[in-house]
């Protein structure tokens, strides 16, 4: 049965909460699967700004691409951050990717990056943190819209839900 449209209630907003600047190696090509092209990329390090915390990405993680047989990649990114005041963060960024049949066609070409109106990038980012003053990252929703820069850094907006 529908919900009555007075109960649905308003939309939620949104707050930009983090950006996160991401390096990446060079991609480890893993293979064909049932699922597609599978495709590993280490993170490298990089840094991020929160609303009232900044610090570093730490190297040692991973991004585990998979491209699908119908052409939307998945991210399966897990990494760590370090904020200015020693606390670790743990990250896992859980995304698609789609990419227009022109940005596809730039991409053969090797085009890197491709245009931002030739693609579409969001994650769920869900955060591990210590006790105390950023545990409200574990108790939020949060959306992420994901830039490519260049073959070697992405950018990460993280908003939370509202």
């Amino acid at each position: 049965m529908a919900e009555p449209l007075e109960l649905m209630g308003a939309a939620p907003k949104l707050q930009r909460v983090m950006t996160l600047r991401v390096d990446i190696g060079p991609e480890v090509m893993m293979g064909e699967s049932v699922e597609g092209m599978r495709c590993n990329y280490p993170i490298l390090g990089g840094d991020f700004e929160g609303l009232d915390f900044n610090g570093q990405v730490l190297a040692g993680g991973e991004d585990l691409f998979l491209l699908r047989p119908d052409g939307v990649g998945q991210l399966d990114a897990r990494y760590s951050l370090r904020t200015d005041q020693g606390e670790l963060i743990n990250i896992r960024n859980i995304g698609l990717l789609n990419i227009t049949e022109y940005g596809r066609q730039l991409e053969r070409q090797g085009q890197c990056p491709i245009p931002e109106t030739e693609y579409h990038c969001t994650c769920t980012p869900v955060f591990q943190v210590p006790q105390g003053r950023l545990d409200w990252l574990t108790r939020a929703s949060f959306i992420g819209h994901v830039h490519y820069l260049n073959a070697s850094q992405v950018v990460i907006h993280c908003y939370r839900f509202y």
